[in-house]
């Protein structure tokens, strides 16, 4: 079938669930412009079907871009209801939660940030709240979360739940307040879906000065892209905007010292940095155990981030490393 009139959106294979209803119809894709119809809207998945597509190196369906949004709109409601039942496994509801931000993360990436979109992520975000109330050891959730979607997928998803735990630890117990930071976390790289993938695929320390000038300008790009709706928490813009910002006044994009950057960006800020020694990724091939993260945070980089954040960090690694040695 040609469809060259109209996009086409990806959708993992290992995002589909045996035996789940199909809210669009799928496609294997012979070349840029022709799509062969597999599925119809309704069908139900089959195992043995997907165990093929996989055998014969298909990593992924194709489905029409114009009914896409239907795929995620199943995927968060069905994350919604995983998290609330106790007979599940956490891996699973994870598993549930991730496969519902990658489709919003395609959204994003194809058409940018819009309130659907943004509706898409505070949804999920409240999933990730819920989450991590019954799954608070660190190194099950990033063991869990290395398992789904790109870099930056994982890499927002895992700040967006060390975040809320951080945020636990230091007794910030207000739901509304654990959704925001949780929704900081998952939306603070957003100004780097609009600058070239290939910049992000280099380490920074082989980045040229205008790479890394370009690079500096996502957090700045973020904070417009998300400010353009006008539906967005001041909070969630602080965060987003000021999430490289750092207690001595080295960071970026404004060079803010701790007193005057948000309170819940300097929990991000955190967050960010230890998801980014702690996850393969390309300015860190090997990643850290939690334990050497946080003594690299202090050591190596002089420990430039907020002190009470911190502390509550090196309390959670503690309480995670006892649990992990018993």
């Amino acid at each position: 079938m040609d469809k060259t009139k109209e996009k086409m959106i990806p959708i993992p294979i290992d995002d589909l669930i045996n035996g789940m209803t199909t809210p669009v119809d799928l496609y294997v894709r012979l070349s840029e412009t022709k799509y062969v119809l597999i599925s119809k809207e309704g069908s139900k998945t089959q195992k043995d079907r997907l165990s093929t597509y996989k055998d014969k190196k298909l990593d992924y369906l194709w489905t029409p871009y114009s009914s896409y949004y239907k795929l995620t709109r199943q995927n968060i409601a069905i994350a919604g209801v995983a998290v609330g039942k106790s007979q599940l496994n956490q891996d699973l509801k994870t598993k549930f939660i991730a496969t519902a931000a990658n489709s919003v993360y395609e959204q994003l990436d194809q058409i940018g940030i819009s309130k659907e979109t943004y509706e898409n992520v505070r949804q999920i975000s409240e999933a990730t709240v819920a989450l991590v109330q019954n799954h608070k050891e660190i190194s099950q959730m990033f063991m869990a979360f290395e398992k789904y979607g790109n870099h930056l997928l994982k890499h927002s998803m895992a700040v967006s739940a060390i975040s809320v735990m951080l945020a636990y630890e230091m007794d910030w117990k207000n739901k509304l307040t654990l959704e925001k930071i949780s929704l900081g976390g998952m939306l603070h790289d957003i100004g780097k879906l609009s600058l070239p993938k290939t910049l992000f695929e280099k380490p920074k320390a082989l980045m040229s000065f205008e790479e890394l000038q370009l690079y500096e300008t996502h957090a700045f790009r973020g904070m417009e892209m998300i400010t353009s709706l006008g539906v967005v928490p001041d909070d969630v813009v602080s965060m987003i905007y000021e999430h490289h910002e750092n207690s001595i006044g080295q960071g970026f994009p404004r060079r803010l010292r701790d007193v005057k950057i948000h309170p819940m960006a300097k929990v991000i800020a955190l967050a960010d940095e230890f998801c980014n020694l702690t996850m393969k990724a390309p300015n860190f091939p090997n990643p850290l155990p939690p334990t050497e993260a946080v003594i690299y945070m202090d050591k190596v980089m002089g420990q430039p981030f907020n002190k009470e954040c911190y502390r509550a960090l090196y309390r959670m690694i503690l309480k995670d490393s006892i649990k992990s040695a018993s």
